[in-house]
């Protein structure tokens, strides 16, 4: 039989989809709600747990995360590990990551054009201050649409980093009945200079917090290259205001050796073991 190139080409092309056969790893689905609070059409993903069974009587508990588009890959694969830690597992849990809209606008409790200094550059226009809208899309309308698609139930939890981590522990002190567990890394203290802990001076001391838990941790690894009021307002919530607060389970995390931008990653996992007791 003659030499055939065009037939060796061929098969050297077809030998790889024999070989290795491709199958997608998926690890959520992606949808869209349109929003009446904030005006515009948001996405969000939902990862279903292992096992997940929509014909059983089974139930869920959720955890809302925050910047989806950035940890929720991460978010799931920290809840694959815990589970299949020995012992008593964590609960099979609904993940929904919600994708970042304006940021600075929804995460922020106040409008402020102070920078993390504290300061007030001339100028500078206030940004941010949209909190409360994202708070009711979150709670009314994300929330039961996710109650109506899946069978739910308690503890929730919220997870938020930087400015999310600022939402997370704004909605603690101002809705704490909103959510059962709250995850906060990084929280951005610093905001309309420092507003979120003069707001938990005032209200958490006395309050009673029966059957709450809070995790809050900070990056605390030196820097010299700018002035930041967030490493002492960590410093203050920390010794002086979470101790105060009546029955609340909370912990509170120094990473030394993170950044900012580092620290969501142990942050979570951190929480998350903490949260769940392991």
């Amino acid at each position: 039989m003659p030499f055939c190139p065009f037939l060796l080409c061929l098969l050297f092309l077809c030998w790889p989809v024999v070989g290795w056969a491709q199958k997608e790893i998926a690890i959520g689905n992606r949808y869209e709600i349109y929003s009446d609070q904030l005006q515009e059409q948001r996405t969000f993903w939902v990862s279903l747990p292992s096992g997940y069974d929509p014909a059983s009587n089974r139930s869920y508990p959720v955890v809302y995360l925050l910047d989806g588009e950035s940890l929720f890959h991460v978010l799931v694969g920290m809840y694959h590990t815990l589970e299949t830690v020995k012992g008593e597992p964590i609960p099979p849990t609904i993940l929904v990551g919600i994708v970042s809209g304006d940021r600075t606008l929804d995460f922020t409790p106040t409008a402020s054009a102070a920078g993390r200094d504290g300061q007030i550059p001339s100028g500078a226009e206030p940004q941010g201050g949209g909190s409360e809208s994202f708070y009711r899309f979150l709670t009314e309308e994300l929330r039961a649409r996710i109650d109506s698609m899946y069978p739910t139930n308690g503890p929730t939890m919220l997870i938020g980093h930087s400015y999310g981590g600022l939402f997370v522990l704004n909605t603690f002190l101002h809705h704490t009945d909103a959510f059962d567990n709250y995850l906060a890394v990084d929280p951005s203290l610093w905001w309309d200079q420092g507003r979120i802990v003069r707001d938990a001076s005032d209200l958490m001391p006395g309050k009673d917090y029966t059957g709450k838990q809070l995790y809050v941790a900070v990056a605390t690894k030196k820097r010299t290259d700018r002035v930041d009021i967030h490493p002492d307002l960590a410093q203050q919530l920390a010794t002086d205001i979470l101790p105060k607060a009546q029955y609340l389970h909370f912990f509170y995390q120094s990473f030394p050796e993170e950044n900012h931008g580092t620290v969501s990653i142990p942050g979570i996992f951190d929480g998350l073991k903490k949260l769940y007791g392991k």
